[in-house]
C-alpha cells in the first residue's frame, strides 16, 4: 500500500529517487575513475622504481668496468678490457655487454666470439652507424628496452671513456672516437615486478572499488530508507490531520479488530471524551466502547469483505441521532488485511428537514383544502346558527326547546372556531415583532396558569437570571405558544408533577426550555406532534403544535422537542437575538 498526499506526490517521489539513483551512479563512475586512475599513477610509479634500479645497476657495471682499465699499450689493454668484460658478464643478471665503434664494430664482448662483427637485433639484423647514431650515446648514460644481441634486453649505453691513473683520459682517446658500450640486462625483473604490481595494483583497485561501491550502497540505502521514513512521516502527519479535519466520523480498526483511533468527528457523534484524540480507546474491543448497535455493525464489517451503507439511531440522554454507518478494509497484496475502516455521517440534520419537507407538504395540502372546507361551511353554519337562535328566542325560559336551541347555537360557534384555526393555520402567520423582554412575558403567561397549575397539584417553576437581553418578538403570538405547551404540560401531569422553565441566552439566540414531569410521548408518536390534525388526546384538534411551531417559524427561531415516556417532555425553543 502505498501513502501519497497534498505534500508529497509519487511523481515528487520518483522524480527523487530518480535523482538519488542518478547521483550514486554519477558518484560510482568518479570513484571508478579514481581506483583506474590512482592504480595506473601506482603502477607508473612501481615501473618508474624498477627502470630506475635496473638503469642504475647498468651505469654501476660500466663505471665498474671503465674504472677496471688501466693505461698500457694498445694491446694490454685490450686483452685487460676483453678480460674485464668476460668477468662483469659473469652475472646472472646480465644478458651481454659490448665495446663498439661507433659503426657497430665490437671491440670486447662478453662473447669473445663476437669481437670484430658488428653489434645485431634478436632476429641477426645488423645494427649498423645509422641505426647506432639514432640511439645517440653520449657521456650521460642512457637506456632503452630493445632487441640487441639476440634477446630483448634493458639496454644501458654511453660512451666508453676509460680513466686513466689520476683521472686523466689518454692522449690516443683524445685523438680517436670513443667507443660506445651497450650493457643489456635481463628484463625478468622487471618483468616480474611489473606482473606482481599489475596483479597488487588490481587487487588493491578491486578491494578499493569494493569497498567504494559497498559504501555508495550503503550510503544510497540509508538515503533511501531517510527519504522512505520522511515521507512516511509526512504520510502519517497527513493521514493524522485529514482524520482530524474529516467531517465524518473515522473509527480505524487493527487486523486484530480491536480499535486504533477515533478522530474528533467520531467522538462528538458518539458522545465521548476527546481523551487524547481517541487514543484513550486504543486497544480495546468495539464492545467496550461502542455503542450496541454500532459494535454490531464493527463485529459484522470485521468478518464480512464490505460494511453496506447502513442506518442507525443513538440517544445520547435527551437527544436522538441519526448515522449513516460504512466501512472498508485497508489490504497490503500477499501481506493480507492491515487494518478496517469504519466511517460515521451525521444524517440528524437531514432527517429533521426531510420531516420538515414533509411537514410542509401536509401543511400546504391542508391548507388548500381548509380554504374550500372553511368556505363552503361557514355560510351554511352561519344560517344554522341564525335559525337555532331564532327558534331558541321563541321558547320559553328555562324550557327544554330553548335549551337544546342554545346548544345548537355554542356548538355552531365551536365550528366556526375550529374553522378559524383550520384557515389561520393555512394562511401565512402575520407577526408584529417589537423588542420584548422574555422574562416578564414568561413570568405573565405563567401567572394566567397558576390556578389551574395548582389545582392539579404542579408546582411551576422559573429559572432565568434578572439581566436578559430583549428579544424582537410578538408578544401576543408568543404567548399563545409559551401558554399552549404550558397546557400541555399540564394535562400531561393529572396526578401532579413540577413545570419548570428555563431562559438562557445561547450564541446569538434566547434558548427557552419548557419540561414536565408527566407521562412523556411515545418513541413512534415524537416525529408527528406537530403534524396537523395529529393528536393523541381524546377532545383534541391536533392543531395547537403545529400552530405553535408555524408560529415559532414566523419569528425566524425553531423549536424541538425530547421525551422518554414516563419521563416527561423537553420543549426547547430558539428564538434570535436583535430586532426582526
Amino acid at each position: 500500500m502505498q501513502t501519497t498526499g497534498l505534500f508529497t506526490s509519487s511523481q515528487q517521489a520518483r522524480v527523487r529517487g530518480g535523482s538519488s539513483l542518478m547521483g550514486t551512479l554519477g558518484a560510482a563512475l568518479v570513484l571508478v575513475f579514481g581506483v583506474v586512475l590512482v592504480t595506473g599513477l601506482s603502477l607508473d610509479r612501481s615501473q618508474t622504481a624498477m627502470v630506475r634500479f635496473l638503469a642504475e645497476k647498468g651505469v654501476a657495471l660500466i663505471s665498474a668496468l671503465e674504472s677496471g682499465v688501466r693505461s698500457g699499450t694498445r694491446s694490454r689493454t685490450g686483452i685487460r678490457l676483453q678480460y674485464l668484460v668476460e668477468e662483469l658478464a659473469d652475472r646472472p643478471d646480465v644478458r651481454f655487454i659490448a665495446v663498439t665503434m661507433p659503426d657497430g664494430t665490437i671491440l670486447a664482448h662478453s662473447n669473445p666470439a663476437r669481437v670484430g662483427e658488428l653489434l645485431s637485433t634478436q632476429g641477426g639484423r645488423e645494427l649498423g652507424a645509422e641505426t647506432i647514431a639514432v640511439l645517440g650515446p653520449s657521456e650521460k648514460p642512457s637506456w632503452a628496452i630493445m632487441d640487441m644481441e639476440g634477446s630483448r634486453s634493458f639496454v644501458v649505453f654511453k660512451t666508453f671513456h676509460p680513466k686513466m691513473k689520476g683521472g686523466r683520459a689518454s692522449d690516443e682517446a683524445l685523438t680517436t672516437p670513443l667507443p660506445y658500450i651497450f650493457l643489456g640486462l635481463d628484463l625478468a625483473p622487471l618483468e616480474i615486478a611489473q606482473a606482481q604490481n599489475r596483479e597488487r595494483a588490481v587487487f588493491l583497485g578491486a578491494g578499493v572499488l569494493l569497498a567504494g561501491m559497498l559504501a555508495l550502497l550503503g550510503l544510497h540505502a540509508v538515503e533511501r530508507v531517510r527519504v522512505s521514513r520522511r515521507g512516511q512521516r509526512v504520510a502519517e502527519a497527513l493521514a493524522e490531520e485529514l482524520a482530524v479535519a474529516l467531517p465524518d466520523g473515522l473509527v480505524v480498526f487493527d487486523a486484530k479488530g480491536r480499535i486504533t483511533r477515533l478522530n474528533k468527528a467520531a467522538l462528538a457523534l458518539l458522545g465521548m471524551e476527546p481523551h487524547a484524540k481517541g487514543q484513550a480507546y486504543q486497544g480495546r474491543k468495539p464492545a467496550e466502547v461502542l455503542p450496541a448497535a454500532l459494535a454490531e455493525l464493527a463485529a459484522k464489517l470485521l468478518r464480512g469483505p464490505l460494511l453496506e451503507d447502513t442506518e442507525v439511531v443513538l440517544r445520547h440522554g435527551e437527544e436522538q441521532r441519526f448515522l449513516s454507518v460504512r466501512g472498508g478494509h485497508v489490504n497490503e497484496g500477499g501481506e493480507g488485511r492491515l487494518g478496517s475502516l469504519m466511517f460515521l455521517r451525521d444524517l440528524t440534520e437531514v432527517r429533521r428537514l426531510e420531516a420538515e419537507v414533509r411537514r410542509r407538504e401536509k401543511l400546504a395540502a391542508v391548507g388548500n383544502l381548509a380554504a374550500g372546507v372553511a368556505h363552503e361551511l361557514r355560510n351554511p353554519l352561519s344560517s344554522i346558527k341564525g335559525y337555532a337562535t331564532y327558534f331558541g328566542g321563541r321558547f320559553p325560559e328555562g324550557s327544554a326547546d330553548r335549551e337544546a336551541a342554545q346548544i345548537m347555537v355554542k356548538e355552531v360557534e365551536r365550528l366556526n372556531r375550529a374553522i378559524g384555526d383550520l384557515i389561520g393555520l393555512s394562511r401565512p402567520t402575520d407577526i408584529r415583532p417589537r423588542m420584548t423582554g422574555m422574562r416578564r412575558l414568561v413570568e405573565d403567561t405563567l401567572r394566567l396558569i397558576g390556578q389551574d397549575a395548582a389545582g392539579r397539584g404542579v408546582t411551576v417553576r422559573l429559572d432565568a437570571p434578572d439581566e436578559l437581553p430583549d428579544v424582537a418578538i410578538d408578544p401576543d403570538r408568543m404567548r399563545q405558544v409559551i401558554l399552549n405547551l404550558c397546557l400541555n404540560g399540564l394535562e400531561a401531569m393529572p396526578e401532579g408533577g413540577e413545570l419548570s422553565l428555563s431562559l438562557q441566552p445561547e450564541g446569538d439566540a434566547l434558548r427557552l426550555e419548557i419540561r414536565d414531569t408527566g407521562m412523556g410521548i411515545a418513541p413512534e408518536a415524537l416525529p408527528h406532534i406537530f403534524d396537523p390534525y395529529f393528536t393523541t388526546k381524546g377532545q383534541g384538534t391536533g392543531l395547537g403544535l403545529a400552530t405553535v411551531h408555524k408560529i415559532v417559524e414566523a419569528h425566524g427561531g425553531s423549536i424541538s422537542v425530547t421525551s422518554e415516556p414516563g419521563q416527561g417532555a423537553v420543549f426547547r425553543l430558539l428564538l434570535p437575538l436583535g430586532e426582526k
